[in-house]
């Protein structure tokens, strides 16, 4: 007589109940996180919506007339980290449009104006924004290289 192996029954309990515990996580996990999502999206409805191809008016999402300069930190540091991520998304196998390169300037000439209008004790509390490009005239065209892809000739003319 074949006797059965022991472990063929407790091993069919062990996967059904992994299974009823992996759907009730699933079901619950999810739940809890839809609610996160949706009390962060609640506090932050004042914030605008980034368009791809349209630049983003920095300065009039910012209320000017908080008195508070943590509020004005902390929202010069929530459009900081979205330039950011714009300008680092091309990093590594495509390089952006000349269009694409301009709304990231006139983002950052925003984001400039918003730094100067914090006080010094603020402003030493935040980085700066940066412009990665440097902005190029021939023959009549502009363009934009970055500014480590620049040849010494480039460097000489634009005096850097």
């Amino acid at each position: 007589m074949k006797n059965a192996p022991p472990f063929q029954m407790k091993s069919k309990l062990i996967f059904w109940i992994s299974l009823v515990l992996l759907i009730t996580g699933l079901y619950f996990g999810g739940n809890q996180i839809l609610t996160d999502d949706q009390e962060v999206n609640e506090t932050n409805s004042t914030t605008a919506t980034l368009s791809e191809n349209e630049p983003v008016d920095f300065v009039s999402q910012v209320d000017e007339s908080s008195s508070s300069g943590t509020d004005l930190i902390a929202a010069y540091g929530y459009l900081y980290g979205k330039y950011q991520t714009k300008v680092f998304s091309h990093r590594k196998f495509s390089m952006p449009t000349n269009q694409e390169i301009e709304l990231l300037r006139l983002d950052a000439i925003a984001l400039d104006e918003l730094y100067y209008k914090m006080t010094l004790e603020e402003s030493k509390k935040v980085k700066r924004v940066s412009f990665p490009y440097a902005k190029l005239e021939v023959d009549g065209k502009i363009s934009y290289k970055k500014f480590e892809d620049l040849t010494p000739t480039e460097r000489e003319s634009l005096n850097c």
